[in-house]
């Protein structure tokens, strides 16, 4: 079919046509409002947060790091995600700073002849403010106890006479 110059095909007008014919608007009209819906209620459910501590071997940082231990001893419920930036550094595995609720970190402390490697968790409220720390062992709570949304510490046992590497 030529009109004014354009050519339309053919095929087109029947299955343009036979689309609407096959489903009347009614129909069209509860299909539009469903997906409005469910594009709707998949934005508001958002990712969901993974709390188990990742495989030490997929960090960002695999040897880890020596925190500084007084400011890691500093980290409080609370703090925001730039002030434990300069507190404890960025996180050590495929974390980011936005939408993210939990931050991961492996750490290394010298305590007598031997070194410990512990991995260190700091969860996020919905305003991305600090409102829990965990160890994955619990040796490595002598080091900087971990701190509970509640505001009770979860254990304060004395801090480890550790040497910090600065």
């Amino acid at each position: 079919m030529n009109d004014g110059g354009r050519y339309y095909p053919a095929y087109r007008n029947v299955i343009h046509f036979g689309f609407l014919s096959a489903m009347n608007k009614k129909t069209l009209s509860t299909l539009i409002a469903a997906l409005s819906c469910l594009l709707g209620l998949a934005a508001c459910v958002g990712p969901a947060t993974d709390t188990s501590f990742p495989k030490a071997d997929l960090a960002m940082t695999p040897d880890g790091t020596f925190p500084n231990l007084e400011n890691l001893r500093m980290v409080d419920l609370g703090m925001t995600k730039n002030q434990l930036y300069e507190l404890v550094g960025p996180p050590h595995f495929h974390e980011s700073v936005f939408h993210v609720r939990v931050w991961n970190y492996l750490f290394h402390f010298h305590t007598g002849d031997r070194t410990i490697t512990c991995e260190y968790q700091i969860q996020f409220d919905k305003d991305s403010r600090v409102s829990q720390t965990r160890w994955k062992d619990q040796e490595c709570e002598e080091f900087a106890p971990a701190k509970a949304a509640s505001g009770a510490n979860a254990a304060s046992p004395e801090p480890a006479q550790a040497t910090p590497v600065q």
